[in-house]
């Protein structure tokens, strides 16, 4: 499945479609169109830089929640491709519903990966490199106070944690670090045709790579899950409406919600990353997987878990028909959590 193979607003596609084809696109047969500026990158950007002030409920640089002293659990929370520290509040009313309130939680964070930042400027080989001695560094001061860390992977930032992890003895972390990993992404970000038709809309070339926002909408869901705004979640007598603008990085233009992705810079700066992990995590595992995650281009379950098993070969898998984001709500995370518990033994106070 492509990840943005869905038919877009009719407008939207009138306006690509004359910039894909005007004079400025001229070019002869077989040669690659100009690197230039969409008709509509001025007013999209804008639009972006202006939403990165807005507010929201969970997408923000939070690092911490509790307080060490006394915690009876810690947990460390490694954020995917451009999320942020503050969106582990959004799994808070599972965490306490297991684990108690003596808890202490922790995430990675540079205030090069803010939220408050474009995500063009975050992602470069200085700032990963730096965030990954970060987390190398957490992980150490942590085990040096902790005898046991829960590491909570979100989306590809189980990566960035393998990597880490490479490096560290493994009489250090053996039998100390126990790892879930939730809404679990491929190690690689594939291309799409559908950058021919946003980019000359509104993306544009930042070092030397192009850029280009996609719409979302509820009505895309048939065409690809990815493209939801929101999400009605039920369990018994409770319910509940989450909204991707609130947990993502979304921005609003022309009626719809975008975001902004570069499949050919986000892939190198997941294989930098990649290359780095050594060898697989083979301590026992849980991974929540979500198994109608467009990220994963329509594999089926028993090829997702063929590449997962490359990192996780002790790992329990766990399949929820469900879309990538919306694996996190309270009923996934709830039972993940529960598996959690079972591995991890509590601190002493």
């Amino acid at each position: 499945m492509d990840l943005f193979r869905f038919p877009p607003s009719r407008f939207f596609t009138r306006q690509a479609e004359r910039a894909a084809t005007g004079p400025a696109f001229a070019v002869p047969t077989g040669a690659r169109p100009a690197r230039r500026a969409g008709v509509l990158a001025d007013l999209f950007r804008n639009r972006y830089l202006r939403s990165l002030t807005d507010y929201r409920f969970f997408y923000d640089d939070v690092a911490e929640i509790g307080r060490p002293e006394g915690a009876e659990y810690v947990f460390y929370f490694v954020p995917g491709i451009n999320g942020t520290p503050g969106q582990m509040r959004f799994v808070l009313p599972s965490l306490t519903r297991v684990f108690g309130d003596r808890i202490f939680l922790k995430s990675l964070h540079l205030p090069e990966f803010s939220a408050r930042r474009p995500i063009w400027e975050k992602y470069t080989g200085e700032n990963v490199d730096r965030k990954l001695a970060r987390l190398r560094a957490d992980l150490v001061a942590l085990l040096a106070r902790h005898e046991h860390i829960s590491i909570a992977c979100s989306s590809n930032g189980f990566y960035d944690f393998a990597a880490a992890a490479s490096s560290l003895p493994q009489g250090l972390i053996a039998g100390r670090l126990h790892v879930m990993w939730g809404a679990c992404a491929p190690d690689h970000f594939g291309s799409t045709i559908w950058e021919r038709l946003f980019f000359p809309l509104n993306g544009f070339e930042h070092d030397g790579y192009r850029w280009f926002a996609y719409p979302n909408h509820n009505v895309l869901r048939g065409f690809n899950p990815e493209t939801s705004t929101r999400f009605r979640w039920s369990d018994g007598h409770q319910r509940r409406v989450f909204r991707k603008a609130d947990l993502e990085s979304r921005f609003r233009c022309g009626g719809l919600e975008w975001d902004y992705i570069s499949p050919e810079h986000l892939g190198a700066m997941v294989r930098r990353v990649v290359e780095r992990v050594a060898s697989p995590w083979r301590e026992p595992a849980t991974a929540l997987v979500a198994a109608r995650d467009g990220y994963w281009q329509g594999l089926s379950c028993a090829e997702i878990e063929r590449e997962l098993r490359r990192y996780l070969p002790h790992a329990a898998l766990l399949f929820r028909p469900t879309s990538h984001l919306w694996v996190a709500t309270p009923t996934y995370m709830t039972e993940l959590f529960e598996r959690q518990k079972a591995l991890v033994p509590p601190l002493a106070p």
